[in-house]
């Protein structure tokens, strides 16, 4: 933020301090001694993350040798209906930075990146009961050559499309999750879905018996049931053998290896060692 006192007279404050959003202008409150309902913030002064994302998508605007972002949040944007189009990317800035700048070019203004669950919220679906919406009270968006603005909205504005960071252990996927999930317009993924992607063996499973798509020959070691793998219907090019006690099945792993390796789904591939056997835990 920008301090009313100068040293001097001629001093005039740089472009990037003008432009910076600072912590205040993230977190509104944040710096107090107490929070409006009576409790201490967080010692870390970033109670929801916003503040350390929104460094992250400095730091990556600076690196692509775009202009930060400008803090616009003082005059509340209005006027935003229905109609306008609004895609909501929730989350991490950095895999979806490419996105948000293509975006800002094609469709300025259309583009809005939520760092924070504390920007959004969610109220019943006037258009498909049972399902919800998600309205913006706070953004990034981006405009064409790269701009970004920091931007409040008055009325929140509704999402048309959404998508984020749903990958599992991404520090920002659980509140990214719960703010997409059931959701009354299209979305770009899900927690389960990510979940389900990024086991190979899953992902395999599906194609081969859920669409019938050839696979790579993959053999498998499971302990316990995994019942997100059924045994029927059955996955051509998967073999399944499913352990109980795989220190006390170590033949069993061995005559199922010298199968695999021997067998006419190999031969294409020649001598291929080890690197040919699939396992999971």
């Amino acid at each position: 933020q920008l301090s009313t006192s100068q040293p001097s007279p001629e001093r005039v404050p740089s472009p990037e301090e003008q432009e910076w959003a600072g912590p205040e202008a993230l977190c509104p409150g944040w710096l107090e001694d107490e929070a409006p309902d009576g409790e201490v913030p967080g010692h870390s002064g970033d109670p929801d993350g916003a503040t350390h994302a929104y460094e992250r998508l400095q730091s990556a605007l600076c690196q692509e040798g775009l202009p930060p972002t400008l803090d616009c949040s003082a005059e509340p944007r209005t006027g935003f209906g229905p109609l306008d189009m609004t895609v909501c990317i929730l989350g991490s800035p950095t895999p979806f930075l490419p996105v948000l700048l293509e975006g800002g070019t094609r469709c300025p203004d259309a583009m809005v990146l939520c760092l924070s669950p504390t920007w959004a919220s969610r109220v019943p679906s006037e258009t498909s009961p049972g399902a919800w919406t998600l309205l913006l009270s706070r953004g990034v968006s981006f405009k064409a050559g790269g701009h970004s603005a920091l931007e409040t909205f008055a009325p929140p504005r509704r999402a048309n499309y959404v998508t984020g960071t749903f990958a599992p252990g991404d520090p920002e996927g659980g509140w990214v999750g719960e703010l997409a999930r059931d959701l009354d317009c299209p979305t770009g993924g899900s927690v389960p879905l990510a979940h389900r992607l990024q086991d190979a063996l899953v992902a395999r499973w599906v194609l081969a018996a859920g669409a019938n798509l050839p696979v790579p020959p993959t053999l498998a070691f499971v302990l316990g049931t995994r019942g997100d793998l059924p045994a029927q219907p059955a996955a051509p090019g998967v073999r399944l053998v499913r352990l109980q006690d795989p220190q006390g099945q170590q033949s069993l792993v061995q005559e199922e290896v010298g199968a695999f390796l021997g067998g006419a789904a190999m031969e294409p591939y020649g001598q291929v060692g080890t690197g040919g056997v699939g396992g999971t835990g």
